[in-house]
């Protein structure tokens, strides 16, 4: 697979949840083939859904030989055919508990090696116009995941990474997990599924799990998985976008230098504040501190007459010089 491939991958949090039993190979060709999606289109309710998969660009995504690529695809779908998920009452399905088949229609043109597909009406809302309730990810996230296991944990995981963490009852885990009637004794769960789940999701994905056990008395009754970024899977411009994201956020993680920035050195408000976020998350905020002297002793070097910005102006664009990496540079004075 391409390392540069982002494409996406969008669930509600209803439908990850009632699909725990999945192979390694259905999650994978579910997952590429919701990525094909067209999320720019508007929805029509009551609709469904078709679309081409394309049999050479699957086949390299996940390391299939291409000439068993399509046939490998049929048993696939088969099985997505015959898989039917009960997707449990919520506000959106205004209490209703609805039974659906993953996908309805299967065409093949045999002699161009040409398959699509139909994602049934029912699960449409599930995957496309999604406002809340859902979970993204990109494929180059899960796609080395050896055990089905792995992208069950991931997904489960990756609802609750902006709260950060996620708790489980022993058996309630198992059964979203698809494993509830095995495992009776927790060292064995861990070793067979958590261990090798965690090992796979820390190594490949997005994301970095760790976890822990609660008691009642003496018996494990709960686990507790911590998630966080996984800022090593990320290329340097996925770095500086993530950073970012955070810096249009009215949260000042570095207070005493954003009040520096703005009394001493007349940098705007919404721009300290930035420069001190962006600081912040790469751990330089006392290098700045220490820059700030030498930027403004340059800057009231330059001839009145030569200066094209004020104090503020010249600072920020120093500190952003400073903090933006050369080869991957975001504006950081977004209008």
């Amino acid at each position: 697979m391409k390392a540069e491939s982002t494409a996406l991958v969008v669930k509600s949090n209803a439908l990850i949840n009632a699909m725990f039993d999945l192979s390694l190979q259905g999650n994978r060709f579910l997952a590429f083939a919701i990525s094909l999606l067209d999320r720019s289109q508007p929805i029509e309710i009551g609709k469904s859904v078709e679309l081409e998969v394309p049999v050479k660009e699957f086949a390299e995504t996940f390391g299939l030989d291409l000439k068993s690529a399509y046939r490998e695809i049929e048993i696939l779908a088969d099985q997505l055919q015959r898989k039917i998920i009960t997707l449990q009452p919520d506000q959106s399905l205004n209490g209703r508990r609805v039974k659906v088949g993953i996908i309805t229609k299967q065409e093949y043109l045999d002699g161009e090696g040409r398959v699509w597909l139909r994602f049934d009406e029912d699960l449409v809302p599930h995957l496309l116009g999604l406002k809340a309730k859902f979970t993204q990810y990109r494929i180059k996230d899960v796609y080395q995941f050896s055990k089905a296991s792995s992208w069950r944990v991931y997904e489960l995981l990756k609802q609750f990474k902006d709260i950060g963490q996620r708790e489980f009852e022993v058996e309630e885990f198992k059964r979203k997990v698809g494993v509830a009637d095995h495992y009776k004794v927790i060292a064995d769960l861990r070793k067979r599924v958590i261990d090798p789940a965690i090992a796979e999701i820390n190594a490949a994905s997005d994301i970095l799990v760790q976890y822990e056990q609660k008691k009642r008395g003496r018996r494990i009754t709960k686990f507790l998985f911590l998630i966080f970024d996984n800022d090593k899977t990320k290329t340097p411009l996925e770095k500086i976008r993530a950073a970012a994201d955070t810096l249009d956020t009215n949260q000042d993680n570095a207070p005493d230098l954003s009040k520096m920035l703005r009394e001493e050195y007349r940098v705007s408000d919404k721009q300290a504040l930035q420069i001190a976020n962006l600081a912040t998350h790469q751990h330089a905020t006392q290098r700045l501190f220490d820059m700030l002297p030498a930027i403004k002793a340059r800057f009231e070097k330059i001839p009145r007459e030569k200066r094209k910005t004020s104090l503020g102006g010249y600072v920020f664009k120093a500190l952003k010089d400073e903090l933006t990496p050369k080869q991957a540079k975001l504006p950081l004075n977004k209008q």
